[in-house]
């Protein structure tokens, strides 16, 4: 008993310092800007401030914002997660001469910076006519889906008992077919988990709408809260404020996401 105490303790002191960053953005949304640069740890408002919100809300167009952060991220996790899938099958149950090889080529792009291809790419995307446009955020995603998300689906489909493709192949289906059908919904835990942090990434990307979308009524919610803190003035409590706001569809995304982890795996199909 005194251990589980101990334990128990233990992970709650952890768990108030992780969420300590959020408690105090929570916060500081109530605050005044001379509230938030007072000096000490203080985490409890003077006042309920509900003014930051309003003025987040109505001097910039937070509600285009954040439909264009909402579009991208979700189209663009779409296509991430079924062509990583798609990639993924692929690798795990086709035979085929030199796919080791192809997939050892793909974990290398890992180690490339998504900063050493900016340059070529912004010149193939303005060649293209897609800036301001949310194309060059969601199209490429659609094309693998990424070195880290194929892996992951690569390993998942290992793990999948190969003798369902077998028998799916004995009667006559397509390869395509054995992979939507057969082995996809088996996926379901997995793909999950793609997807939500795939979201997240996606929600939170700074530097591509950045260099992508330079109109202001096309640009995403990072950046457009960018701009409460600039060179000649910095508004802290409503730059909190609108944090606040962009961080419910993470949460609600979190809720919701843990549910159907746990059921995706009970709806395996796979008796043992």
């Amino acid at each position: 008993m005194v251990r589980r105490i101990v334990l128990y303790a233990v992970l709650l002191g952890l768990s108030f310092l992780f969420a300590l960053p959020f408690l105090w953005q929570f916060g500081a949304a109530f605050k005044t800007n001379a509230e938030i640069l007072e000096p000490g740890l203080n985490l409890i408002p003077d006042s309920l401030n509900l003014e930051n919100f309003d003025k987040a809300l109505n001097s910039v167009p937070f509600d285009l914002w954040f439909y264009n952060s909402l579009f991208i991220a979700v189209l663009g996790t779409i296509g991430a997660t079924l062509s990583s899938a798609f990639c993924a099958y692929g690798f795990a149950v086709l035979r085929a001469r030199g796919s080791s090889l192809c997939f050892g080529l793909a974990l290398i792009t890992i180690f490339i910076p998504f900063e050493a291809l900016l340059i070529p790419e912004f010149i193939l995307f303005s060649e293209l006519g897609w800036l301001n446009t949310p194309m060059p955020l969601i199209l490429p995603w659609c094309f693998g889906g990424g070195a880290f998300n194929i892996f992951l689906m690569r390993q998942f489909f290992k793990g999948l008992p190969h003798d369902l493709v077998d028998a799916a192949r004995l009667d006559g289906a397509s390869e395509f077919r054995i992979f939507w059908q057969v082995m996809l919904p088996l996926t379901v835990p997995a793909l999950t988990v793609v997807a939500v942090f795939h979201f997240i990434y996606l929600w939170n990307d700074f530097l591509r709408p950045l260099v992508y979308l330079q109109d202001t009524n096309a640009t995403t919610l990072p950046v457009g809260l960018s701009r409460f803190v600039s060179r000649f003035s910095r508004e802290w409590s409503t730059l909190m404020a609108g944090s606040v706001m962009a961080l419910v569809p993470i949460i609600v995304l979190f809720a919701v996401a843990q549910r159907f982890i746990v059921r995706g795996i009970n709806l395996s199909g796979i008796k043992r």
